[in-house]
């Protein structure tokens, strides 16, 4: 590894020559950053001024300099400087957030604020042609008697090269495990919530997580660890006024761990409105003789501040977990030993810089990563060499290994996706019964292959309308799961999505009466839906797709596809104008689309955001205040820095926005905050805070959905 020592810009690098700037990695040859599961192009001059940068990381780079080194000649501007390095900071930003990379020094120049890791080159052997014609003009120079002999001896050469390039572990993969199953029956039948089964190696012990609602304190729930036996006898071993997360049995299955996450202030589980994860991760070991149900011993490790993705056992004394440590790390894979406390980092696997989860059979290692939106799979074996990397389509996902080690079963919830991975690279799918009312969730094979396991939860909701006197009227009465309700801008009607008959549609309500609106099955869930001004109009996203229902035709039609999830915020139809948020992992950002022209608004944590008469009003996440976006010459300003932050902006007037405080199932009563006197004044309080707003008018009041414990259910596949 190359970095740059003194004064002495660093030699020997070409300007395809990667590197580290902090958790970013920069791959020149692709004009690509990386950095928190997310990647970025940029042009290719751009990405010059960085290689530039940080080749000469120890001194401050003038324009003059800049220009004459990578514009060759060409009669340019400081502008031209100014418009890289600007196209810089925005990339940098977006994908790991406010900090300063590359400091400016007035009339002076740039420089890296970061030391750069320059990164071997890959070393790939290939044939060399001259190589090869001279060993055939020496070939055709040896005695006709001894070229059979010379024959053979290559022929067998090659034979051992093949023999030792063939991984036969992904050849003759065992295979003691069902992927077609016939029935799908309860293992666990009682009202309530039972989620993440966790088969025992015994195949005779399942461990599950069983949560209530605490009826002493509504705002609060009870999580409690049962390990469950073949004849159906309920073992209850741990209890927590916070949330069991992950479960793994260690390889001979006399410890069980599992983590648990409270708030850092002790309060209960449950953010502010749009603020970060801001929990505790703790893990729980307990030792365990389960024939006489008895915990031998309970460990409980420190806190882990940051945020785990997955955790499984290397041994029967060590951990391996993948995380990351604070708000600013990228996710590591890190092996913690029990008996010495020891934490440590593992080596990155090449090409598998962002992992999302691991999961490990006698010391055979699958790990999921991201790469470019998409999950991938690296196979390793115990002194973690690659025994083969696999693709998938899809954006997130749950594994555990097969117990045969054939391969992995994975889940991809976004999808709705259950298939098995080989070690060799194969993909089966495994049907799943496709009913849009249920979530499907933690599947793990059973230890004799036979059967999978899985959590299935119920959803069904209902729309309440409530008046700013307080009454409330029920708008939907049914058992199905209706969500997402969203008033027209003059309250007078009402859209919202339902699941029925196994299909998500959308419904309107208008003077009393509903009808369907849709006529053609929505694919996946709806999280959000706005109307035109006008209210003819209506915008949805499902997915990362966004829709258009015209309600004049009654026609629905695709708007937009994007690999990001998008959220809508406005549309007009007149010059088929959109404003929405993208994600881009964790991070929310405003954009303008028109047709296939996309612009991107805000470069930073967006929370909030409600639209009035063609601007955008929106708060940055944990920051007090107001900004708007103003369309007209699109600038931005801020408003107020006194309005609080985490809000859940509502609606605007002339006069001021109405919002709300809290968080979701934790909510305040509605306030209004007024722009001329800075005033924040009650406009009618909620009765009930256990509730979740998805839209509010004026005069109207508000449309909500309880908040509750949905029924859940460990499922069995034979």
């Amino acid at each position: 590894m190359l970095t740059a020592t003194g004064s002495t810009p660093v030699t020997g690098l070409n300007p395809e020559t990667g590197f580290m700037l902090g958790e970013v990695k920069v791959s020149p040859s692709h004009n690509t950053l990386w950095a928190r599961d997310h990647s970025i192009k940029v042009q290719p001059k751009v990405m010059a001024v960085l290689h530039y940068l940080a080749r000469n990381q120890q001194r401050v780079i003038s324009n003059e300099e800049l220009i004459e080194q990578l514009w060759a000649g060409r009669v340019v501007t400081h502008g031209s400087v100014q418009k890289s390095i600007n196209a810089l900071r925005s990339a940098l930003n977006e994908l790991i957030g406010d900090r300063e990379f590359i400091v400016h020094y007035s009339k002076r120049g740039y420089q890296l604020n970061v030391e750069p890791q320059f990164l071997a080159p890959e070393v790939v052997d290939s044939p060399n042609v001259a190589t090869a014609i001279e060993l055939g003009k020496a070939f055709a120079s040896v005695q006709p008697k001894w070229r059979p002999a010379i024959w053979t001896i290559i022929l067998l050469i090659a034979l051992f090269s093949i023999y030792h390039s063939i991984n036969w572990s992904t050849i003759f993969l065992p295979n003691d495990h069902k992927t077609i199953f016939q029935t799908a029956q309860g293992y666990t039948n009682e009202t309530g919530h039972e989620r993440n089964p966790t088969p025992h190696p015994d195949n005779q012990h399942l461990a599950y997580i069983r949560e209530k609602m605490n009826t002493d304190k509504s705002d609060e729930g009870e999580s409690d660890i049962v390990i469950r036996n073949s004849s159906g006898r309920d073992w209850q071993v741990a209890s927590s006024n916070g949330i069991w997360f992950k479960m793994a049995w260690s390889p001979a299955g006399k410890n069980l761990v599992a983590i648990e996450i409270k708030r850092r202030n002790e309060s209960p589980i449950g953010n502010q409105f749009y603020q970060p994860v801001n929990y505790l991760y703790s893990f729980h070991i307990f030792a365990l003789d389960l024939a006489k149900e008895q915990l031998l011993e309970k460990q409980q490790l420190s806190q882990w501040q940051g945020r785990i993705l997955s955790v499984t056992w290397w041994d029967e004394n060590t951990l391996e977990i993948v995380a990351k440590q604070g708000p600013n790390a990228g996710n590591g894979r890190y092996r913690y030993a029990i008996q010495d406390q020891q934490l440590k980092l593992l080596d990155e696997v090449e090409g598998a810089i962002n992992p999302i989860a691991s999961t490990i059979l006698n010391q055979k290692t699958a790990l999921a990563s991201l790469y470019k939106n998409k999950v991938r799979i690296d196979f390793l074996n115990a002194e973690q060499d690659s025994i083969n990397r696999v693709q998938l389509d899809v954006t997130a996902a749950d594994i555990s290994w097969i117990p045969d080690g054939s391969g992995i079963l994975v889940y991809a919830e976004e999808e709705r996706k259950l298939f098995a991975v080989y070690l060799n690279g194969k993909q089966v799918p495994i049907p799943l019964a496709e009913t849009k009312d249920k979530n499907f969730s933690n599947p793990h094979y059973s230890t004799d292959g036979n059967g999978i396991y899985y959590t299935e939860e119920k959803r069904s909701s209902n729309i309440m309308l409530v008046s700013p006197t307080g009454l409330e009227t029920r708008l939907t009465k049914n058992t199905n799961f209706n969500y997402a309700a969203s008033f027209s801008p003059s309250g007078k009607k009402v859209v919202y999505a339902s699941v029925r008959n196994n299909q998500i549609q959308l419904w309107l309500v208008e003077n009393g009466q509903e009808r369907q609106l849709t006529t053609q099955a929505i694919p996946s869930k709806i999280d959000s839906i706005i109307w035109s001004d006008d209210s003819e109009h209506i915008i949805f996203n499902s997915g990362n797709q966004l829709y258009h229902h015209n309600l004049l035709t009654n026609i629905t039609e695709l708007l937009l596809t994007d690999a990001n999830k998008l959220e809508p915020i406005a549309y007009y139809p007149g010059n088929n104008r959109l404003f929405a948020i993208k994600y881009n992992g964790d991070s929310r950002n405003l954009w303008r689309i028109e047709g296939k022209q996309q612009k991107q608004l805000t470069f930073g944590a967006v929370g909030s955001v409600i639209e009035h008469r063609g601007d955008i009003l929106f708060q940055y996440v944990s920051e007090n205040g107001l900004w708007a976006f103003r369309n007209k010459d699109d600038s931005l300003e801020q408003i107020t820095t006194h309005l609080n932050a985490y809000s859940k902006l509502l609606k605007a007037d002339t006069s001021g926005v109405y919002f709300m405080l809290g968080g979701v199932c934790q909510e305040s009563d509605v306030f209004h905050w007024n722009y001329a006197d800075s005033n924040k004044t009650t406009f009618f309080p909620q009765k009930n805070s256990d509730v979740s707003t998805t839209s509010f008018n004026a005069e109207k009041g508000l449309l909500q959905t309880e908040c509750y414990l949905p029924e859940a259910n460990i499922v069995l596949l034979k």
